[in-house]
């Protein structure tokens, strides 16, 4: 097993046994093999183990490094695989999605154009439906002379490149922002923290080539974001707290005021209504989240009963 490799490849996977052998075969396929897979399970119960231990004992020209854990979520997959890559950057997979027989080898020539820059913390690419179509039809506005676009999480929106995009992040510097989770809950939405690196003046080099393959599943994160937002509001409170950082219409941080009370009305953590990041406006917006908190768990209990 080669101790050092340039990219960590880093998939979280929860009973995906039915599809994940897409992605293993796109790995086997990559004209570079300067990675590692690491694969962290969340609890499967079904016959994802059986599959890593037949695939280990494959020759395989990168290494597989198979991990089982408690059902604990994504984010805290996140910061475990942190702490144990052995790569200098980690990309990150799921497990219902596959690469391009390029990817890794296009990763690694971006890499080498920005290693030594402090200012820019990742390696971006577009990710594509399997028709070869971009997430949401969108192409971003790259200049084709250039080939890519320097810019922060926080600025994506500007250069249509607000869909779905992958990256490669330098470990060192994404081990100082760890991935928000609160205590008793599994989930909260990663852009609090790629919105918190912003924050600091990190940016990504986006590239505009199509890399990472994906479709939507009835069982994936994406799709059910309403049952997240149910089984974790204060995960969701953190990041409407978090949007006031930087938010500026009067209209919208109302409104994140609003959603940040009533969440954390609806996880009985009362005291984090007051550790609000726009404090005057939260008070204003406290009986407005009150009455949008009874809104919610209406929605809440009818959603069960359907």
């Amino acid at each position: 097993m080669k101790e050092n490799r340039l990219i960590t490849v880093f998939t979280p996977t929860y009973n995906r046994g039915y599809i994940i052998e897409n992605l293993y075969k796109s790995l086997k396929k990559q004209k570079s093999n300067n990675f590692e897979w690491l694969v962290i399970d969340d609890g499967s119960t079904d016959n994802t183990k059986e599959l890593f231990e037949k695939w280990q004992n494959e020759k395989n020209k990168f290494d597989i490094r198979y991990i089982k854990t408690s059902n604990d979520g994504k984010p805290r997959a996140i910061n475990k695989a942190l702490k144990i890559a052995r790569g200098k950057y980690l990309f990150m997979i799921d497990s219902d999605d596959y690469i391009t027989d390029d990817a890794i080898s296009k990763i690694e020539k971006w890499i080498s154009e920005i290693d030594d820059k402090e200012d820019i913390i990742a390696v971006g690419a577009a990710k594509a439906y399997p028709n070869g179509e971009y997430i949401k039809g969108i192409s971003p506005s790259i200049d084709e002379n250039i080939g890519y676009l320097d810019a922060t999480n926080l600025e994506r929106k500007n250069h249509n490149l607000d869909a779905d995009m992958c990256e490669a992040y330098k470990i060192d510097i994404l081990k100082k922002f760890p991935f928000k989770v609160w205590d008793g809950e599994k989930f909260a939405p990663e852009e609090i923290t790629l919105n918190e690196i912003s924050l600091h003046g990190y940016k990504v080099r986006w590239h505009k080539d199509k890399i990472y393959i994906c479709d939507y599943l009835e069982d994936g994160l994406t799709k059910g974001n309403w049952n997240l937002l149910k089984c974790n509001p204060m995960g969701y409170a953190m990041l409407y707290n978090h949007k006031l950082k930087f938010s500026k219409g009067l209209s919208e941080r109302f409104n994140y005021c609003c959603q940040h009370i009533a969440l954390s009305i609806i996880g009985k953590q009362y005291k984090y209504i007051f550790k609000s990041n726009a404090k005057l406006l939260n008070i204003i917006a406290l009986p407005f989240g009150f009455v949008l908190s009874i809104r919610r768990k209406k929605q809440f209990r009818e959603d069960e009963i359907v």
